[in-house]
C-alpha cells in the first residue's frame, strides 16, 4: 500500500511539473523578476476563492462605456472590507475630473487636472478628507484616515465611524465617471480603471505582487529537472568515484583524491560561488538584480558539490565486499579488478545507489531552498520560491496561500522519493 500510494503521488507530481508550465503566460516568466511589471497587482493578497468565502474584494479592471464623451465605469461592492487602491491609468494627456457616485446618489470629485501616468485614489488626502467630513461621524483626522485606509470613507455609510470595521460599509453599485476637464474625450481615448482588491487570483500573490500560481505552475517543471538530474549526477559520480579509489594504479589515487576532496568541500559557499561563476545576472531596475542558471547546469554542479559522502560510503562498500571468498577466487582464476569491480561488486551498490538516489531528491530540493537565505535564486523553481517566502517573512505575516501549496508539493515529492527508497531498501535486506 505504501509503494502503490507513493508511485502513484510521484506519477501526478511528474505529470503536473510538465504540463502545468504550459498554462502560465511565457510574457509573466519573463517579467517575473521585473517588480515593474507586477505593478497593477495587489501586493500579499490570498487567492480569490478565499476572498469569495470571507467576503473580500476581488482585483479587477472595471469595465467602462463610452458616453456623451466621457466613460462611465461601474463597481458592483458587495464586501466587507473596501479594497486596498483603486488606480486611474489614463490614455490621454489631456486635463481629466473624476466623479464617483455611490449607491446613495452621493456625487465626489474626486481628481480634476492632469494627469502624468496614473492616480491612486487612496492617496488622495484632500479629496478623501472632503468625504469623510460629508459622510463620517466623527470626522477622522487625516491621520486616521490614511492609518484605516482612506478608501474606507468612500464606501462607508453616512453618519457612522468612517475607521471602524466592515459593517460601517455601503454596499452597492459605485458608479465612477472619467471626464474631460474642457472637451469631451473620444472613443479611442478610454482609460482604466483598476480595483486593486484584498483577494487575486487561483493562488494570490505574494509581496512583489506577483502571482504565486504563474511561478508555482512555471517551477513545477525545473524543480523536478532539477532534482532528478541533480540526484542521478550525484550518485552516478559517486558510485564511479567510490568503486575507481580501491584500484591501486593512477586511476585509482586520482578518484580517491577527488573523492576525498569534494568530502571536504563546504558545499554551501561553494555551491554560491559556482553559481555566481557559471550563472549569469540580470538587472531588471536600477535596484534590482537576480541570477540566472541553465537548470542542466545547476544540477550538475549540486550533484557534482554533493557527491562527497556518497562516494565514500561506496568505497567502504566496496573495500568490504573485496575482502570476501569469492573475489579472492575471481582473482585467483584470473579476473582483472575492473572486471571484478564490473562484474560482482556493481551488483552490490547498485541497489544502495538506487537508495542513495530517493533520498537525493527531496534533499537537493531542500538545498536550493537553503540558497534562497543567500540570495542567490538560479532560476524559477519551488526551492527559490520557498527561500524568497522566508527571505520575505510571509511566514511572519501568516501567509499560507505561499507557504502551503509549495510546503505541500515538496512534501508529497519527498514522501514519494523516500517511499521508493524504503522499497528498495527492504528488497535489498530480503535479498
Amino acid at each position: 500500500m505504501y509503494r502503490r500510494l507513493s508511485t502513484s503521488l510521484l506519477l501526478v507530481m511528474l505529470a503536473f511539473s510538465l504540463l502545468a508550465p504550459r498554462l502560465v503566460s511565457s510574457q509573466d516568466i519573463r517579467n517575473w523578476n521585473n517588480s515593474t511589471y507586477w505593478a497593477w497587482n495587489p501586493k500579499g493578497v490570498p487567492p480569490a476563492w478565499y476572498g469569495a468565502i470571507k467576503g473580500l474584494p476581488d482585483t479587477e479592471w472595471l469595465r467602462g462605456h463610452y458616453s456623451n464623451g466621457r466613460f462611465v465605469y461601474v463597481y458592483d461592492f458587495h464586501y466587507s472590507e473596501p479594497p486596498q487602491e483603486i488606480v486611474l491609468i489614463p490614455n490621454e494627456t489631456c486635463n481629466l475630473r473624476l466623479t464617483v457616485i455611490d449607491p446613495l446618489g452621493n456625487r465626489y470629485v474626486l481628481w480634476e487636472g492632469y494627469i502624468p501616468n496614473f492616480v491612486y485614489l487612496s492617496r488622495l488626502t484632500g479629496p478623501m478628507m472632503n468625504v469623510a467630513r460629508d459622510k463620517c461621524r466623527p470626522v477622522p483626522s487625516p491621520g486616521t484616515l490614511l492609518i484605516h485606509n482612506p478608501l474606507r470613507a468612500l464606501f462607508s455609510r453616512e453618519g457612522v465611524d468612517c475607521t471602524a470595521p466592515g459593517n460601517t460599509l455601503l454596499q452597492g453599485r459605485y458608479t465612477f465617471i472619467v471626464e474631460a476637464v474642457d472637451g469631451n474625450l473620444s472613443p479611442t481615448d478610454e482609460p482604466r480603471i483598476r480595483v486593486l482588491g484584498l483577494s487575486y487570483g487561483l493562488m494570490g500573490t505574494d509581496v512583489e505582487g506577483r502571482d504565486v500560481w504563474v511561478g508555482f505552475a512555471y517551477g513545477a517543471e525545473e524543480t523536478v529537472l532539477v532534482a532528478i538530474l541533480g540526484a542521478a549526477v550525484m550518485v552516478g559520480l559517486a558510485l564511479l568515484l567510490g568503486m575507481l579509489s580501491v584500484l591501486s594504479n593512477g586511476v585509482g589515487g586520482v578518484a580517491d583524491f577527488v573523492s576525498k576532496f569534494l568530502t571536504a568541500t563546504p558545499v554551501l559557499p561553494a555551491s554560491v560561488l559556482l553559481i555566481v561563476v557559471f550563472g549569469s545576472s540580470k538587472t531588471v531596475s536600477w535596484n534590482q538584480t537576480y541570477f540566472t542558471m541553465n537548470p542542466f547546469v545547476l544540477a550538475l554542479v549540486i550533484g557534482v558539490l554533493l557527491m562527497g559522502n556518497v562516494s565514500r560510503n561506496v568505497r567502504s562498500m566496496v573495500e568490504e565486499e573485496l575482502r570476501k571468498d569469492y573475489i579472492e577466487s575471481s582473482r585467483a582464476l584470473g579476473g582483472s579488478p575492473l572486471w571484478i569491480l564490473r562484474k560482482h561488486v556493481s551488483k552490490i551498490i547498485l541497489p544502495y545507489s538506487l537508495h542513495q538516489f530517493s533520498l537525493a531528491v527531496p534533499g537537493i530540493i531542500g538545498f536550493i531552498t537553503l540558497l534562497g537565505f543567500f540570495n542567490v535564486s538560479p532560476g524559477i523553481n519551488w526551492g527559490t520560491l520557498m527561500g524568497e517566502i522566508i527571505l520575505s517573512g510571509a511566514r511572519y505575516k501568516l501567509a499560507w496561500w505561499q507557504i502551503l501549496p509549495v510546503g505541500i508539493s515538496l512534501g508529497i515529492l519527498a514522501f514519494s522519493f523516500i517511499g521508493i527508497a524504503d522499497e528498495i531498501k527492504g528488497r535489498f535486506l530480503k535479498g
